[in-house]
């Protein structure tokens, strides 16, 4: 004959224990298997940055010291900006009437600004020591500017730091490029407070295991306000080849004559994907990647190197506003010193009164 059990406190507590830890499970398991998507039409946080107008890309890494423009260095002693104060950079911003800055916290080396946890390759282990993304990120709230990070993606077979750098590849034996990058990510996330844009660029260079979602929702994890902009390269904005995406821009390319159509459709679904242009300040010619608009674009400042004329980086900056495009990214860069020469101040401040129409 059975029997009922009484329920004893000491079984209820138990149950309730099983049960909590059932939900956390749960919502651990829910919470990683989220999916954030760009938004499906104009919100205010995207009329709020179509508003900024007028972004400056912040060139500064080892490949400054070295002067190349794909660098691949291994010497962490050649970073040494004796002069770098982002005041006189952020100055400068702010007469320019630039809103945004976005600042190359890991370029193609794999040379990282900020002391990260998961490489000895970066400025902590440099003469100069000091944390560079902390200096751009504090400067840039002083004066009112929203602090952005570029970041390289890495590690496929077409371009692995672990190909000519010993210590990236000793620390690589025990993890992947795609633990590395998520992890260096995480910690641009996380360190720094609020940030308002993550530009990330070569995304056919990553780990071929890391997908452009799952970058997409790391970021946007941390922060779902933050915008998640990945490089679609050189081309006029009608492809996108790299998704999820807040953003669409041409790379040294302004939108087709037919104009920036901002609402697409991405496998059945909608979104709409505002424009920005990207363009080069500095002229090199035997130095030039070929593609800019203009003869000789470089993204880095060298001895050589000469900002190009005002009038005709705004004729092309111009036909980009006129054809739907939102927002500029003038692309700076301070020199090995870490400063701005005089020339370049002027020049970014005469460009600036002509975006807002002040001369």
């Amino acid at each position: 004959m059975n029997k009922l059990v009484k329920t004893t406190p000491m079984i209820k507590n138990y149950i309730f224990l099983v049960l909590g830890m059932f939900l956390f499970v749960s919502c651990v398991q829910k919470e990683k298997t989220v999916k954030y998507t760009p938004a499906s039409q104009k919100t205010s946080e995207i009329a709020e940055w179509e508003a900024l107008r007028f972004g400056a890309f912040v060139h500064f890494n080892d490949n400054t010291c070295i002067e190349v423009e794909l660098s691949k260095n291994t010497d962490p002693m050649v970073f040494n900006p004796v002069n770098l104060n982002f005041d006189t950079l952020m100055t400068t911003f702010q007469k320019a009437g630039v809103k945004y800055a976005v600042l190359t916290t890991r370029h193609t080396s794999g040379f990282c600004l900020w002391d990260s946890q998961v490489t000895q390759f970066d400025v902590a282990n440099s003469p100069f020591k000091n944390d560079v993304v902390r200096l751009f990120v504090d400067a840039c709230r002083k004066y009112d500017i929203k602090p952005c990070f570029y970041y390289c993606l890495w590690g496929s077979k077409d371009w692995n730091p672990t190909d000519w750098n010993p210590v990236i590849n000793a620390e690589l034996e025990g993890k992947t490029p795609k633990e590395i990058i998520l992890a260096q990510l995480t910690e641009l996330a996380e360190s720094y407070g609020e940030i308002f844009e993550f530009w990330l660029d070569m995304q056919f260079w990553a780990d071929t295991t890391l997908t452009a979602q799952e970058t997409y929702n790391l970021l946007k994890s941390k922060n779902p306000k933050t915008f998640v902009h990945f490089n679609q390269h050189v081309q006029d904005g009608t492809k996108i080849n790299y998704f999820p995406t807040d953003i669409v821009n041409g790379e040294e390319r302004i939108p087709p004559v037919t104009g920036h159509n901002a609402t697409r459709t991405v496998d059945g679904a909608g979104y709409y994907l505002p424009f920005e242009y990207e363009i080069t300040s500095q002229r090199f010619d035997t130095l030039s990647l070929g593609n800019g608009l203009m003869k000789g674009s470089v993204w880095f400042t060298y001895p050589q190197s000469q900002f190009y004329p005002v009038d005709s980086l705004y004729k092309y900056i111009a036909q980009s506003f006129e054809r739907g495009g939102s927002n500029i990214l003038l692309s700076t860069a301070p020199d090995k010193t870490g400063t701005y020469r005089q020339a370049d101040c002027d020049s970014i401040i005469k460009l600036g009164k002509l975006i807002w129409g002040k001369e």
